[in-house]
């Protein structure tokens, strides 16, 4: 992040399919966050949505973040890393085909993040496991975009006094995950 003009999150995701909502919950709670310099956008479950709006905005700093399945792995992937390394997708545009489509601006820098999940079960709730990984890809993230200077302390700080509940009817919120949310600062 360091440098970032503007650091740019699209976070893909299908509430209906369980644990593949990951990229989309990370994005919910991030936007939350969304200043000058700092931006996260929920697509759902098709980047598609999303192709017209990050041209627009055009960021220096592009983070794509996705589940796939391989139970509790995170991967940080650069695009050319998709070559060999392409996670199965439920969505209707694969990510590898996305950044084609986008191309690649020497003024952006592109990464992706998959987090590996297991269940992507139709209908099925928001497993605790992928919470937790949501809540510590969201920290690591907020953490790292105010040591850059993305973020300044005082816009993390006043996104946590919105009491606005970031996850979806998908999650069973009857179960206590430790997952914090705006309103439950860490």
């Amino acid at each position: 992040m360091t440098g970032a003009k503007l650091f740019m999150i699209l976070g893909i995701g299908n509430e209906l399919r369980s644990d593949d909502a990951a990229g989309l919950l990370v994005a919910r709670v991030l936007k939350l966050f969304n200043s000058e310099k700092f931006e996260a956008v929920e697509c759902g479950a098709s980047i598609d949505a999303c192709i017209d709006y990050a041209f627009e905005k055009n960021p220096s700093h592009l983070l794509i973040i996705d589940a796939f399945p391989n139970r509790g792995r995170l991967a940080i992937l650069d695009p050319t890393d998709l070559d060999s390394y392409v996670p199965a997708s439920t969505h209707d545009i694969p990510i590898p085909l996305f950044l084609e489509a986008f191309g690649k601006p020497l003024e952006t820098d592109i990464k992706i993040l998959g987090i590996g999940v297991e269940k992507f079960d139709l209908g099925e709730k928001v497993s605790d496991e992928c919470l937790k990984t949501v809540d510590g890809v969201v920290k690591a993230i907020v953490e790292a975009a105010v040591s850059s200077g993305v973020l300044k302390e005082t816009e993390v700080e006043q996104a946590y006094l919105f009491p606005n509940e970031p996850y979806s009817e998908s999650v069973d919120r009857t179960r206590d995950t430790g997952v914090v949310s705006p309103h439950k600062h860490a």
